[in-house]
C-alpha cells in the first residue's frame, strides 16, 4: 500500500521517537507483569492479594494496553506513509504477526482473564488461593509475560538487525 504522502525524515524521526518509546513501555510493562507474580509470593491476607491484583489490572489496563495500542498505531503509521510498506521486509512482516497476534490475544483472553482474577481476589480475598480458576490464570499470566516478552525482545532485535530483507526481490 503505497501513499500519496509520505512523512518527511522529521516527521519519521518524530514517529521512530514515539514508537521506540511505546515499545519500551510495552515490553517494560510485561516484564513487570512476569516479576510481580515472582516478588508476591508471600501475600498473607485478603487485603493484601486484592491489592497484588488490582496493581496487576492496573499496570495491564492503564500502562501495558495504551503502550501496545500506540505501539501498533504507530506502526500503521510508518507502513502507510514511509517506503518501508506493510510486506516489503520479512523483519516487518515478523513485527506485524506478533504485534497482532499479542494485541489480540490480551484484547479477547488475557485482559478478561486479568478482570476475572481481580473480581474473583475481591469476592474471595485469600481463599481465592484455593480457586482453581485463580490459581490457573495465575500461571497463565506469567507464561503469556515469558512468551511476550521474548517475542517483543526478538521483534526488537529484528528491528535492529533487519534480517529477511527485500523478500520481493
Amino acid at each position: 500500500m503505497k501513499s500519496m504522502y509520505m512523512l518527511t525524515t522529521s516527521q519519521q524521526k518524530i514517529l521512530k521517537t514515539v514508537h521506540l518509546i511505546s515499545v519500551s513501555l510495552w515490553l517494560s510493562n510485561v516484564i513487570t507483569l512476569l516479576f510481580l507474580p515472582i516478588i508476591s509470593r508471600n501475600i498473607a491476607s485478603g487485603d493484601e492479594l486484592y491489592m497484588y491484583n488490582v496493581i496487576y489490572h492496573f499496570i495491564d489496563m492503564f500502562l501495558l494496553t495504551p503502550a501496545a495500542i500506540l505501539t501498533l498505531i504507530t506502526g500503521l503509521i510508518y507502513s502507510i506513509f514511509t517506503k518501508w510498506g506493510f510486506f516489503k521486509q520479512g523483519w516487518l512482516i515478523y513485527k506485524w504477526v506478533v504485534t497482532l497476534i499479542i494485541i489480540i490475544t490480551g484484547t479477547f483472553y488475557l485482559g478478561p482473564m486479568v478482570t476475572k482474577l481481580l473480581e474473583i481476589a475481591d469476592a474471595k480475598r485469600i481463599m481465592a488461593l484455593q480457586d482453581q480458576y485463580y490459581l490457573q490464570g495465575e500461571t497463565i499470566g506469567i507464561y503469556a509475560a515469558i512468551i511476550n516478552a521474548f517475542l517483543l525482545i526478538t521483534a526488537i532485535a529484528f528491528s535492529a538487525y533487519k534480517p529477511w530483507k527485500n523478500i520481493n526481490k
